[in-house]
């Protein structure tokens, strides 16, 4: 069975990668704002960015990784 790929939980770890850091830098961000809570937000903001970065990163590389199958 060469070729028929792999199952694995990768893209699922690449989605909720995705999906937590949006969910951060909307409602943990802005919660963060309205309390005044800069040092907080600054975290909330770095992490969810962070997320995001990671997702898209390990996404592309998911990508290039099926390509890559024979």
């Amino acid at each position: 069975m060469i070729g028929t790929g792999s199952v694995g939980y990768l893209g699922y770890a690449i989605s909720l990668w995705l999906v937590t850091g949006v969910i951060i830098l909307r409602l943990d961000v802005k919660g963060y704002e309205l309390s005044t809570m800069m040092k907080e937000k600054k975290v909330a903001r770095f992490v969810g960015w962070l997320n995001v970065c990671l997702g898209f990163l390990m996404l592309i590389g998911y990508w290039s990784m099926q390509s890559w199958e024979w």
